[in-house]
């Protein structure tokens, strides 16, 4: 297991009150998992999935500024030094 720290952006930073949780794991799944768990009830429904059990597939996650999405998802592997972020995603124009 390596320790990450979870950065957070926006609106998990304003409604956690925090910049940053640091948790153990070895995949994005596993540090997100533990997340949802410890915060389930202060985060908006909108943030979470229909069961509050994962967040919502609108989420951003960044694995040292690459969205997860692009690599293997909640798999994918972390190691100590990786920067890990979530965001809800914004837009303008």
């Amino acid at each position: 297991m390596v320790k990450i720290v979870l950065n957070l952006l926006n609106i998990f930073q304003f409604k956690l009150n925090k910049r940053a949780i640091e948790y153990e794991g070895e995949t994005v799944g596993d540090i997100i998992t533990q997340f949802v768990k410890e915060y389930r009830d202060q985060l908006d429904a909108g943030l979470l999935d229909k069961k509050q059990k994962k967040l919502n597939k609108g989420m951003l996650i960044l694995v040292n500024g690459r969205n997860i999405e692009f690599l293997d998802k909640y798999k994918t592997k972390l190691n100590e030094e990786d920067k890990l972020y979530i965001s809800i995603p914004l837009g303008g124009g």
